[in-house]
């Protein structure tokens, strides 16, 4: 088996790193045995359709290649599928399940000492503690990569997440200085539209000047669209909605954000719905409102179709 695992490990290298915008997917040069090919054509597949933010398809794909490893006891490919299931499940909210998906890669890494994904790991580990507020966890889980000599794709994507930790500890000289580094650091090293939508919405944080925080916060939207990146639109329409309300702009902060709703609905995003609720509820605190937040708190919540049309504005 260590034979085997050898001659995949280039292909699932590149499959696990091209959902970070890396690198596009390819095959392994050598022949694979049959089993490995199938499940290294699963997460091909279920890259490309991350890439597409069909995030549900791609964890389909996902699950089929792990079950594939796991069938032939390929730990790489194990650990490289748990990665990818912890990203894609990270992408549409549901934290729990990428952080169970994490730990599962993070013992198998240890224990057969992938240092190949050690970078993955952190990058996604980062991510997950600043979904769940643990900022110091999550600067000093970044901390070998910001201080690497080595500059790669690796360390943008620990640039931007660092970013995120300096924007969430409201410090807005913090957060001003790494907003320049990150874009500083994409003018030199990527022309990717997901990284220039983030530091569009990072400038609209920072900004004072309405006219100039809905530029950017325009900017963005359009460059998710392009991408179609539900999460990324959705986000970008959150934020947008919240700082309307702090501008008292109601009834445009009310259509910002009842879009936010609609595709974190449609994604299923149980955790980012709930914020959207709540943001909904500082501008009219009615029953329905107040009722489905008190649902949305259970995290075995399934009733999505009935709270869809719940705040659904269109006709039957």
């Amino acid at each position: 088996m260590k034979q085997s695992n050898q001659k995949t490990k280039t292909g699932l290298i590149i499959l696990a790193i091209t959902w970070l915008n890396m690198a596009c997917v390819s095959s392994p040069n050598e022949q694979q045995p049959e089993a490995i090919e199938a499940a290294n054509n699963d997460l091909s597949t279920g890259v490309n359709h991350y890439n597409d933010s069909k995030h549900e398809l791609a964890i389909s794909y996902f699950k089929n290649a792990l079950h594939d490893f796991r069938s032939i006891d390929h730990q790489y490919g194990i650990a490289s599928s748990c990665l990818n299931l912890s990203k894609s499940y990270l992408s549409i909210g549901d934290i729990d399940t990428a952080d169970a998906y994490i730990k599962q890669a993070q013992r198998i890494i240890k224990r057969e000492n992938i240092k190949q994904l050690n970078h993955h790991l952190r990058i996604i580990e980062s991510s997950i503690a600043i979904e769940n507020g643990q900022l110091s966890q999550a600067q000093e889980i970044l901390h070998p990569l910001l201080t690497s000599d080595n500059s790669n794709a690796f360390t943008l994507a620990a640039i931007q997440n660092r970013t995120r930790i300096a924007h969430a500890s409201n410090d807005k000289a913090e957060a001003t200085q790494w907003t320049n580094t990150f874009e500083q650091k994409i003018k030199s090293s990527s022309n990717n539209q997901t990284y220039k939508a983030r530091l569009a919405r990072f400038k609209a944080s920072l900004s004072d000047d309405t006219k100039t925080q809905n530029q950017y916060f325009d900017e963005a939207l359009n460059m998710y669209r392009s991408q179609t990146n539900r999460p990324g639109i959705a986000a970008t329409l959150q934020e947008w909605g919240d700082a309307l309300i702090a501008q008292d702009q109601m009834e445009s902060a009310r259509d910002k954000l009842l879009r936010a709703l609609y595709i974190r609905q449609s994604l299923q995003d149980r955790n980012n719905s709930l914020k959207t609720l709540n943001s909904l509820a500082v501008i009219f605190n009615d029953e329905k409102t107040g009722t489905w937040i008190g649902r949305l708190r259970n995290k075995h919540f399934k009733k999505w179709d009935e709270f869809i049309a719940a705040f659904s504005l269109f006709p039957a």
